[in-house]
Protein backbone atom coordinates (compact mmCIF):
# COMPACT_ATOMS: atom_id res chain seq x y z
CA UNK A 1 0.00 0.00 0.00
CA UNK A 2 3.08 2.20 -0.68
CA UNK A 3 1.25 4.34 -3.08
CA UNK A 4 -1.76 4.33 -1.25
CA UNK A 5 -0.64 5.80 1.82
CA UNK A 6 1.36 8.90 -0.04
CA UNK A 7 -2.13 10.39 -0.91
CA UNK A 8 -3.91 13.02 1.15
CA UNK A 9 -7.10 13.12 2.00
CA UNK A 10 -7.95 16.42 0.13
CA UNK A 11 -6.57 14.55 -3.31
CA UNK A 12 -8.32 15.32 -6.20
CA UNK A 13 -10.45 12.62 -7.04
CA UNK A 14 -10.29 8.84 -8.14
CA UNK A 15 -8.82 7.77 -11.28
CA UNK A 16 -9.85 4.18 -12.95
CA UNK A 17 -6.67 2.74 -14.91
CA UNK A 18 -8.12 0.80 -17.71
CA UNK A 19 -5.14 -1.65 -18.83
CA UNK A 20 -4.78 -4.42 -21.29
CA UNK A 21 -2.69 -6.74 -23.30
CA UNK A 22 -0.69 -4.12 -25.05
CA UNK A 23 3.08 -3.25 -24.37
CA UNK A 24 3.76 -0.22 -21.61
CA UNK A 25 7.34 -0.03 -22.69
CA UNK A 26 8.10 2.43 -19.34
CA UNK A 27 6.07 0.04 -17.12
CA UNK A 28 2.64 -0.08 -15.58
CA UNK A 29 4.03 0.34 -11.94
CA UNK A 30 6.08 3.94 -12.72
CA UNK A 31 2.76 5.15 -14.57
CA UNK A 32 0.94 4.80 -11.25
CA UNK A 33 3.77 6.45 -9.33
CA UNK A 34 3.67 8.83 -11.38
CA UNK A 35 -0.34 9.41 -11.06
CA UNK A 36 -0.49 9.28 -7.57
CA UNK A 37 2.45 12.08 -7.56
CA UNK A 38 -0.37 13.85 -8.77
CA UNK A 39 -2.96 13.32 -6.14
CA UNK A 40 -5.04 10.96 -8.01
CA UNK A 41 -6.17 8.19 -5.90
CA UNK A 42 -5.55 4.96 -8.86
CA UNK A 43 -7.59 1.81 -8.86
CA UNK A 44 -6.49 -0.28 -11.63
CA UNK A 45 -8.96 -2.66 -14.12
CA UNK A 46 -7.45 -4.68 -16.44
CA UNK A 47 -8.97 -6.98 -19.61
CA UNK A 48 -8.20 -10.62 -19.49
CA UNK A 49 -5.29 -10.09 -21.77
CA UNK A 50 -3.66 -7.61 -19.76
CA UNK A 51 -3.30 -9.84 -16.40
CA UNK A 52 -0.91 -12.09 -18.21
CA UNK A 53 1.63 -9.19 -18.71
CA UNK A 54 0.73 -6.78 -15.50
CA UNK A 55 2.63 -7.74 -12.76
CA UNK A 56 -1.25 -7.74 -10.97
CA UNK A 57 0.51 -7.92 -7.25
CA UNK A 58 2.75 -4.58 -7.72
CA UNK A 59 0.27 -2.54 -8.71
CA UNK A 60 -2.14 -3.78 -5.80
CA UNK A 61 0.81 -3.26 -3.53
CA UNK A 62 0.91 0.62 -4.87
CA UNK A 63 -2.61 0.99 -4.75
CA UNK A 64 -3.50 -0.61 -2.10
CA UNK A 65 -6.60 -1.98 -4.15
CA UNK A 66 -6.78 -5.53 -6.02
CA UNK A 67 -6.59 -5.36 -10.02
CA UNK A 68 -10.36 -6.08 -10.84
CA UNK A 69 -10.60 -7.69 -14.64
CA UNK A 70 -14.00 -9.68 -14.06
CA UNK A 71 -17.37 -9.15 -12.78
CA UNK A 72 -17.78 -9.83 -9.03
CA UNK A 73 -21.22 -12.30 -7.88
CA UNK A 74 -23.63 -10.19 -5.91
CA UNK A 75 -23.18 -10.04 -2.17
CA UNK A 76 -19.29 -10.88 -2.70
CA UNK A 77 -16.55 -8.36 -2.85
CA UNK A 78 -16.22 -4.77 -2.15
CA UNK A 79 -17.40 -1.65 -4.32
CA UNK A 80 -14.61 0.57 -5.62
CA UNK A 81 -14.82 4.18 -5.19
CA UNK A 82 -16.64 6.13 -7.85
CA UNK A 83 -14.35 7.60 -10.79
CA UNK A 84 -13.44 11.28 -11.20
CA UNK A 85 -11.93 10.57 -14.41
CA UNK A 86 -10.89 7.30 -16.17
CA UNK A 87 -7.89 6.50 -18.17
CA UNK A 88 -7.14 3.81 -20.59
CA UNK A 89 -3.28 3.08 -21.27
CA UNK A 90 -2.21 1.09 -22.78
CA UNK A 91 -5.14 0.33 -24.81
CA UNK A 92 -4.53 -2.34 -27.27
CA UNK A 93 -6.26 -2.52 -31.56
CA UNK A 94 -8.40 -5.02 -29.96
CA UNK A 95 -9.82 -3.09 -26.97
CA UNK A 96 -10.18 0.42 -28.94
CA UNK A 97 -12.49 -1.31 -31.01
CA UNK A 98 -14.64 -3.37 -28.95
CA UNK A 99 -14.78 -0.06 -26.72
CA UNK A 100 -15.80 1.60 -29.95
CA UNK A 101 -18.36 -0.65 -31.24
CA UNK A 102 -19.90 -1.53 -27.57
CA UNK A 103 -18.49 -4.94 -28.12
CA UNK A 104 -18.76 -4.97 -23.79
CA UNK A 105 -17.50 -8.78 -23.82
CA UNK A 106 -15.30 -8.36 -20.89
CA UNK A 107 -15.40 -6.26 -17.55
CA UNK A 108 -12.68 -3.66 -18.18
CA UNK A 109 -13.86 -2.68 -21.85
CA UNK A 110 -17.80 -2.67 -20.51
CA UNK A 111 -16.62 -0.28 -18.01
CA UNK A 112 -15.22 1.86 -20.16
CA UNK A 113 -18.20 1.99 -21.96
CA UNK A 114 -20.46 2.61 -18.97
CA UNK A 115 -18.31 5.78 -17.63
CA UNK A 116 -18.83 7.33 -21.41
CA UNK A 117 -22.23 7.06 -20.34
CA UNK A 118 -22.11 8.84 -17.09
CA UNK A 119 -20.34 11.58 -18.88
CA UNK A 120 -16.86 10.54 -16.59
CA UNK A 121 -14.37 12.13 -18.49
CA UNK A 122 -12.38 9.10 -20.13
CA UNK A 123 -8.51 9.68 -21.99
CA UNK A 124 -7.50 6.92 -24.06
CA UNK A 125 -4.23 6.04 -25.09
CA UNK A 126 -4.21 3.58 -27.95
CA UNK A 127 -0.79 1.43 -28.36
CA UNK A 128 -0.42 -1.49 -31.34
CA UNK A 129 1.91 -1.90 -33.94
CA UNK A 130 1.90 0.09 -37.37
CA UNK A 131 0.51 -2.23 -39.36
CA UNK A 132 -2.45 -2.68 -37.06
CA UNK A 133 -3.09 1.10 -36.60
CA UNK A 134 -3.30 1.10 -40.37
CA UNK A 135 -5.99 -1.00 -40.67
CA UNK A 136 -9.62 0.89 -41.79
CA UNK A 137 -11.50 -0.37 -38.79
CA UNK A 138 -8.77 1.32 -35.74
CA UNK A 139 -9.11 4.85 -37.51
CA UNK A 140 -12.29 4.59 -37.45
CA UNK A 141 -12.79 3.88 -34.11
CA UNK A 142 -10.76 6.19 -32.98
CA UNK A 143 -12.82 8.88 -34.93
CA UNK A 144 -15.77 7.41 -32.71
CA UNK A 145 -14.48 7.67 -29.90
CA UNK A 146 -13.73 11.22 -30.32
CA UNK A 147 -17.11 11.40 -31.54
CA UNK A 148 -17.77 10.47 -27.78
CA UNK A 149 -16.17 12.85 -26.22
CA UNK A 150 -13.08 10.92 -25.59
CA UNK A 151 -9.85 12.59 -25.47
CA UNK A 152 -7.77 10.28 -27.68
CA UNK A 153 -3.55 10.63 -27.08
CA UNK A 154 -2.52 9.25 -30.67
CA UNK A 155 -0.71 10.52 -33.61
CA UNK A 156 -0.69 8.48 -36.82
CA UNK A 157 1.78 10.50 -38.21
CA UNK A 158 5.10 9.90 -35.81
CA UNK A 159 7.71 6.83 -35.47
CA UNK A 160 5.97 3.90 -34.15
CA UNK A 161 8.35 4.02 -31.06
CA UNK A 162 7.06 7.38 -30.28
CA UNK A 163 3.21 6.99 -31.08
CA UNK A 164 2.53 5.70 -27.39
CA UNK A 165 3.03 9.59 -25.41
CA UNK A 166 6.05 8.91 -22.35
CA UNK A 167 3.71 8.73 -18.73
CA UNK A 168 4.85 12.31 -18.12
CA UNK A 169 2.63 13.39 -21.47
CA UNK A 170 -0.23 10.94 -20.28
CA UNK A 171 -0.32 12.53 -16.76
CA UNK A 172 0.08 16.00 -18.17
CA UNK A 173 -3.39 15.40 -19.80
CA UNK A 174 -4.87 14.49 -17.06
CA UNK A 175 -3.31 17.69 -14.88
CA UNK A 176 -4.03 20.29 -17.67
CA UNK A 177 -0.50 20.62 -18.41
CA UNK A 178 0.65 21.49 -21.94
CA UNK A 179 1.55 18.68 -24.08
CA UNK A 180 4.52 18.62 -26.29
CA UNK A 181 5.72 16.06 -28.59
CA UNK A 182 3.92 13.63 -30.81
CA UNK A 183 0.87 13.05 -28.49
CA UNK A 184 0.02 16.98 -27.91
CA UNK A 185 -0.57 17.60 -31.67
CA UNK A 186 -3.98 18.54 -30.49
CA UNK A 187 -5.32 16.82 -33.85
CA UNK A 188 -8.89 16.26 -32.04
CA UNK A 189 -9.10 18.10 -28.69
CA UNK A 190 -11.11 16.08 -26.40
CA UNK A 191 -13.36 17.29 -23.63
CA UNK A 192 -12.46 19.97 -21.52
CA UNK A 193 -10.11 21.10 -24.20
CA UNK A 194 -8.80 24.58 -24.68
CA UNK A 195 -6.66 24.08 -27.93
CA UNK A 196 -3.89 22.37 -29.84
CA UNK A 197 -1.71 20.77 -27.54
CA UNK A 198 -3.43 21.56 -24.48
CA UNK A 199 -5.61 19.21 -22.92
CA UNK A 200 -8.44 20.28 -19.42
CA UNK A 201 -8.29 20.29 -16.89
CA UNK A 202 -10.74 17.64 -17.32
CA UNK A 203 -14.23 18.39 -15.69
CA UNK A 204 -14.95 16.16 -12.95
CA UNK A 205 -18.46 15.19 -13.69
CA UNK A 206 -21.26 13.59 -11.17
CA UNK A 207 -19.95 10.04 -10.44
CA UNK A 208 -21.21 7.11 -10.89
CA UNK A 209 -21.90 4.23 -8.26
CA UNK A 210 -19.36 2.41 -7.34
CA UNK A 211 -18.71 -0.91 -9.36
Amino acid sequence: MEGAERLADDAPGVLYLVISGAPAPEGLPSLVTLIQKSGWRVVVFSTPMGTRFADLDELERLTGEPVRWEYRMPGTGERTPPADVVLACPLSFNSVNKFAHGHADNFAVGLLCEMVGYKVPVVVAPHCKPQLASHPAFTASLDTLRGMGVHVLFDPAAPYEARLPSWAEVTAALTGAPLTGSAGTGKSPGRGSRGPGTVGPLPLSSSPPGT
